[in-house]
């Protein structure tokens, strides 16, 4: 049975990435944004690395999921559907729960590592 929501001025479809980072300014702005994710939350158990059970070496089980929620793809509407390649999956965080090209902010470090290199053993 549909639950009657209140009222909104902003309805984000899927909390993954962009999701995520769109509703903060909304909301700071003054609107009212619910956001709305065919998934559920994963726990800390669903990232324990499993190179047996995982495709690939080193992903989250969480992979196992999302290899079964695969969205299939075709170039014209008479081409036979196919399974895309890269796994995408249904929870809060999207295909970033094992999307592992992680974005640290940067330490003191990294402005200085070629020039600390080169001169500690040369160009």
């Amino acid at each position: 049975m549909p639950k009657r929501l209140a009222k909104t001025n902003v309805v984000i479809v899927g909390m993954g990435a962009a999701g995520g980072v769109v509703a903060l300014p909304l909301t700071n702005a003054g609107l009212k944004v619910i956001g709305i994710e065919a998934g559920g939350w994963l726990s800390p158990r669903d990232f324990a690395p499993d190179e047996l059970r995982n495709g690939s070496r080193n992903w989250p089980q969480s992979v196992q999921k999302a290899a079964s929620e695969a969205p299939t793809i075709r170039a014209t509407s008479n081409d036979t559907a196919v399974q895309g390649g890269h796994p995408m999956m249904n929870a809060v965080g999207g295909t970033t729960m094992h999307y592992w090209a992680q974005s640290w902010r940067l330490n003191p470090w990294d402005f200085k590592v070629v020039s600390e290199t080169k001169q500690r053993y040369g160009a």
